[in-house]
């Protein structure tokens, strides 16, 4: 038995993916540094505790064996969608959304956690399908889909709703499901979309006002929405090849970029870092994308490879979001960059979607072992 827990120990260390850990302690003091220039030491000091938190979430992670999470996952799945209708007695509403929980030292945002719980069972629902070639194999995991989106879009929360969509799509385009099929699904939201624009109520008027800014800025240039876009884009082009340095950012310390410590951090890292330093930082999250679909690629599980495949995606979607706000590549929708944003319930969880990612690579090649005295 004792052979046995060593030989266990002895995988566990070499089959932990350390990389991944480093390269998200990286980011996560770059985003301290850069939260620290645009805000307060004291915000920067609580992302390094947040990041300490996910460090701990992600070797707790990598410990368990992630083939117990598809029997916890119809638990895991109820308890989310429970958290994130009891947002709308309980929680606290903080810029225009009603997605927080407050617990007096600490806010929460359920929404966060669910990304990965919805990773987890998506992964569940087709890793155990024979067939997902028929578009009716689709319904049952879009209904799955569907419910935790329309509640975080009620909040309302566009931007992690959103998210939420390319989720199932990646995991179903890796379990094999038609691509015509996946059009078909496409075609269907974007049909509600519309609709959803033409019936009254069913979107604010700040969200419209993001949408009609981002598609014609010219119609309305004195809206918020407009304004911080073309705030974000000056910053981004003010800093250049070489930056002004950190701290030294005209357009951030004069407070002209919105949500400049979360939303919008890339452009301030654009305007004091520039060109030539900010370059490699995006290689990094390309870095990891690629490590990550290099694990998903080496595990031959059909749950752990779907579940790399759904955090993977959670990453390259938020991660390309981000930036592409900043750039006016895409309407604002108020999305963190994972690790560098303040944030603790995105920078935790995104550090427990990794360690899921590790527990997979842990785990990939070890046999459950018993602990009777035969075992």
């Amino acid at each position: 038995m004792r052979l046995a827990r060593a030989a266990a120990g002895r995988v566990f260390m070499e089959g932990m993916p350390w990389h991944l850990l480093l390269l998200a302690v990286l980011l996560s003091g770059i985003g301290a540094a850069f939260i620290r220039s645009s805000h307060s030491a004291l915000f920067a000091q609580k992302h390094l505790v947040f990041a300490g938190a996910g460090c701990i979430v992600f070797m707790a992670l990598a410990f368990l064996d992630y083939r117990h999470l598809s029997n916890a996952a119809p638990l895991l799945y109820a308890a989310g969608l429970g958290s994130l209708a009891a947002l709308f007695v309980l929680g606290v509403t903080v810029n225009y959304a009603r997605s927080w929980f407050d617990l007096g030292f600490v806010s929460v945002q359920p929404a966060e956690p669910m990304k990965y719980v919805l990773a987890i069972v998506l992964a569940d629902y087709f890793g155990t399908r024979r067939r997902v070639d028929r578009l009716r194999d689709l319904l049952p995991p879009l209904v799955l889909a569907g419910a935790p989106t329309l509640l975080i879009m009620a909040q309302p929360d566009l931007g992690t709703a959103l998210v939420m969509v390319p989720v199932f799509l990646g995991v179903a385009f890796l379990a094999g499901a038609p691509v015509r099929n996946l059009v078909i699904v496409v075609a269907a939201g974007c049909v509600l979309l519309v609709a959803a624009w033409f019936t009254p109520g069913l979107l604010k008027d700040y969200q419209r006002s993001r949408l009609l800014s981002f598609v014609d800025p010219a119609r309305n240039p004195d809206s918020p929405a407009a304004y911080n876009a073309e705030q974000a884009t000056m910053a981004v082009s003010a800093g250049g090849l070489t930056g002004q340095g950190w701290g030294q950012g005209v357009l951030t310390h004069l407070g002209r970029i919105p949500e400049q410590y979360a939303d919008f951090i890339f452009p301030v890292i654009a305007e004091e870092w520039g060109f030539m330093r900010t370059a490699p930082l995006v290689c990094l999250y390309l870095l990891i994308a690629v490590l990550l679909a290099r694990a998903a690629r080496a595990t031959w599980d059909p749950f752990g490879r779907l579940l790399i495949g759904g955090v993977l995606t959670i990453f390259v979607v938020q991660s390309l979001l981000h930036i592409a706000i900043s750039l006016r590549l895409a309407p604002i929708t108020g999305l963190t960059l994972p690790f560098v944003s303040y944030g603790g319930s995105s920078l935790v969880s995104t550090f427990a979607g990794f360690g899921l990612v590790a527990s997979v690579r842990v785990h990939r090649s070890v046999e459950f072992v018993s602990d009777s005295p035969g075992g």
